[in-house]
């Protein structure tokens, strides 16, 4: 008998990772399905506007796209196991900052390691995107058209900054992520203690669906950083999976507290992507500084299925690289700052005291003239702030 919620994602995608890794966790049952199939692209498709994954279906039909959206809509439901989200103020905000870094800004790791080493990759990604586009079909088909949907994502490479020249800068950037989280998950077996939280799940999504299934950076995974590639399979497992820490109680650190083995991840957060938001922030308002009409409620790019609204130059590990302005990062940034903002002011003081060393307090109060909002399964402007 079917499940009555229908997954509609691949192996192969970054955001369809996080999501099918929470189901999991969550004990929620689903049937997974391609982008490629029939009712995918018949039905779900056309209904919101954009070929993007992952799209959840729910008993009911109702549609819900996005990663973010899918994992609220779930976390408000009674019945779910656990929440992903911390409780106290220094954790949540962690997580949140974490979730964004993750999902955001190790797009530049994940698609170089994807794309820039075709010796090692190309195989195995004409199988993926094969399949992707043509389920069930036969091998031939599947080689035959898996070009079609590979091109298009290594043209995009340029535009994300990803260039011979930051190759060097990306590739020190993740071994300094895997060094960090790797020393950490030699201690714990999630991010923020026996359970794992949003933080975990934005970090998943690169690490696991390009990093961690890819041949060439999973192989630098696994010599490089075992314990990390441990976590990729315990964030899969609906179990503990957590035999080698003993009798590890799951639940979060105690009395808001976070080990060094997080700060130190959380200063790499503020050198490699802070410059980037903060950048993005004043494209942003340049971009609505010039709008005529009042914007709210129309889609903050020329068109649904366009994530960038200009190019952009930024400094990132001491370069000035060019790259994509994307108004999403700012619908992320906004559950931050909104949680920030409606912290009692003794507990705001508390955060910017935690972060300031960190170098992350600026992120605390980083906001767009104007909100970006979800309408009907895509980005619009919303009210000035």
């Amino acid at each position: 008998m079917a499940n009555p919620i229908v997954l509609y994602g691949a192996p192969m995608s970054l955001f369809t990772g996080k999501v099918r890794s929470y189901l999991r966790k969550q004990h929620i049952p689903f049937d997974e399905r391609m982008p490629g199939s029939a009712e995918c692209k018949e039905q779900v498709f056309p209904a919101i506007k954009r070929r993007v994954v992952p799209v959840v279906k729910l008993a009911d039909g109702t549609l819900i796209q996005d990663s973010v959206d899918i994992i609220d809509h779930f976390e408000s439901q009674a019945d779910r196991r656990f929440s992903v989200y911390p409780s106290t103020p220094i954790q949540r905000l962690t997580a949140l900052i974490i979730d964004l870094f993750g999902s955001e800004g190790l797009f530049k790791v994940a698609m170089h390691f994807r794309w820039n080493f075709p010796n090692d990759n190309e195989a195995f990604l004409q199988r993926e995107f094969g399949d992707h586009i043509v389920p069930g079909e036969s091998q031939e088909t599947v080689l035959a058209i898996a070009e079609a949907g590979m091109a298009p994502m290594r043209n995009y490479l340029p535009m994300m900054g990803i260039t011979g020249d930051t190759a060097p800068l990306i590739e020190a950037q993740f071994d300094d992520v895997l060094t960090l989280l790797d020393e950490h998950f030699s201690s714990h077996p999630y991010l923020l203690g026996g359970l794992p939280t949003v933080a975990d799940y934005g970090l998943f999504a690169p690490l696991y669906a390009h990093c961690g299934r890819d041949p060439y950076p999973s192989a630098l995974m696994k010599s490089k950083a075992q314990r990390v590639y441990r976590w990729l399979e315990r964030m899969q497992a609906p179990d503990r999976d957590m035999p080698e820490f003993g009798p590890y109680e799951e639940c979060l650190f105690d009395e808001d507290a976070l080990p060094a083995t997080l700060t130190h991840l959380l200063s790499l957060v503020a050198k490699d992507f802070l410059p980037e938001l903060q950048q993005t922030v004043d494209v942003v308002n340049d971009h609505l500084a010039q709008s005529i009409d009042d914007p709210q409620g129309q889609c903050v790019t020329a068109k649904p299925h366009i994530k960038v609204l200009d190019m952009m130059q930024y400094r990132f590990r001491g370069e000035t690289v060019s790259g994509m302005a994307v108004p999403y990062r700012l619908y992320m940034l906004q559950r931050i700052t909104d949680y920030y903002d409606k912290l009692p002011a003794k507990a705001q003081a508390r955060a910017s005291e935690f972060f300031e060393p960190l170098g992350l307090a600026p992120l605390l109060c980083l906001k767009a003239s104007r909100r970006v909002e979800r309408e009907q399964h895509i980005e619009v402007w919303g009210q000035p702030q």
